[in-house]
């Protein structure tokens, strides 16, 4: 198991820029997870990589990324929506010849950050991922064990339900992991399911299976699945559930929806508003905090670091947490690791999800975790797609 703190291991590019004294707000704008910003100087630019003398060159006013810093000098793309890798343009210039702009992601940790865990609630926690086919259980202490072959894994609150979708690609199978019921099985008209959540009080399982939301209450004595929601475009994704648990909460690439129980439509806000960005992808994640209403957990794609884009088929990702009462984001992950499929833990201190590293190539996507604020970030082992429970103490 390898730690290391995300305090220390935050980009160098990000620490080159605090050194830009009377530059620098607060917080700053980002275009694919990257720094934004403006040459006013051009004298001392130097053309990277490509044919000499076939580079256009750099123009005062350009909207370049900040890719990396050393010794008073910056690596910098120019900002250009058609250009590939093949085809981007790369100058070093002087740091002094860059102005940053206004943005919503701030480059110092903001004191709206959760306080970090106590390292014993961990003993606690319970994660369900997937690992090739199957469907894995990990509890501190203990090696992961096989549940069943299946997808989409998702776990209750306390930890005492297991829910995913089976090997056959269709309908929801319930394991009761205190052993009280037996594994119930759910239809879903031969329609593969994408995401399911259950309830903050676990007597609820919602999933989202082509474009409806359906739901079943577990308590009941016949339980059968009822829709709640339909009409949802296909590149819609269900995110969960609120803290209260009277909403839930889907995302179609360019819109969050807030949904209530009874299928009513009760507040939509542009994925712009999350992040620098107005576009996002399917795969993207918009979690409400368990704890705290204020916060939501973001993970999007942003360009992928040099050493990814030598192998990496697509862009990277992030982890963000985006605070609404002041209206801007921090960036949890580290440039060098892709991030995706995020899970809080029930308590809104820790968060479980599946990386990728730079290195070594198209290695294993394997399972972290981190506390809230992004500190003490833990590889646990090889899988995707996590879950997360917590027992109750004492239990």
């Amino acid at each position: 198991m390898k730690a290391q703190s995300l305090a220390l291991a935050t980009s160098a590019v990000l620490v080159g820029l605090c050194l830009w004294p009377g530059r620098l707000p607060a917080q700053i704008l980002t275009k694919g997870g990257d720094p934004l910003l403006t040459v006013l100087a051009i004298g001392q630019a130097v053309p990277v990589g490509g044919k000499k003398g076939k580079t256009p060159p750099l123009a005062v006013g350009d909207k370049v990324r900040l890719e990396a810093q050393r010794d008073g000098m910056a690596e910098v793309v120019v900002e250009e929506p058609e250009a590939s890798a093949q085809t981007e343009r790369r100058f070093r210039l002087p740091q002094t010849a860059l102005a940053t702009a206004p943005g919503k992601t701030h480059l110092d940790k903001p004191d709206w950050l959760p306080a970090p865990a106590e390292a014993a609630t961990e003993s606690r926690d319970v994660v369900a991922y997937a690992d090739g086919p199957w469907i894995m259980l990990l509890t501190p202490g203990a090696k992961p064990t096989r549940v069943a072959k299946g997808s989409a894994p998702a776990l209750s609150r306390d930890a005492a339900f297991l829910a995913y979708s089976p090997e056959s690609g269709s309908g929801v199978t319930v394991v009761d992991r205190t052993g009280q019921t037996k594994p119930r099985k759910f239809a879903t008209q031969n329609a593969f399911v994408r995401s399911m959540h259950f309830s903050p009080d676990g007597r609820r399982l919602f999933w989202l299976v082509d474009g409806r939301i359906e739901t079943v209450d577990l308590t009941a004595t016949n339980p059968s699945p009822v829709v709640i929601h339909t009409g949802l475009p296909s590149d819609c994704s269900l995110q969960g559930s609120t803290r209260d648990g009277t909403a839930l909460v889907v995302q179609d690439m360019t819109t969050v929806t807030w949904i209530g129980l009874d299928g009513k439509r009760l507040r939509q806000e542009p994925i712009g508003t999350f992040t620098d960005d107005p576009w996002g992808s399917s795969a993207d994640t918009y979690l409400p905090s368990p704890a705290d209403e204020a916060l939501m957990l973001v993970a999007r794609d942003v360009v992928g670091s040099a050493a990814f884009a030598r192998w990496g088929n697509g862009p990277g990702a992030a982890l963000y947490l985006y605070d609404a009462k002041s209206g801007t984001n921090y960036r949890l992950t580290p440039r060098s690791l892709t991030a995706a499929f995020p899970a809080w833990t029930p308590d809104g201190k820790r968060i479980y999800f599946a990386g990728l590293p730079d290195t070594p190539a198209n290695g294993p996507q394997g399972i972290y975790r981190m506390n809230a604020d992004g500190t003490e970030l833990t590889l646990l082992g090889k899988g995707w797609m996590p879950s997360a429970g917590m027992r109750p103490e004492g239990r």
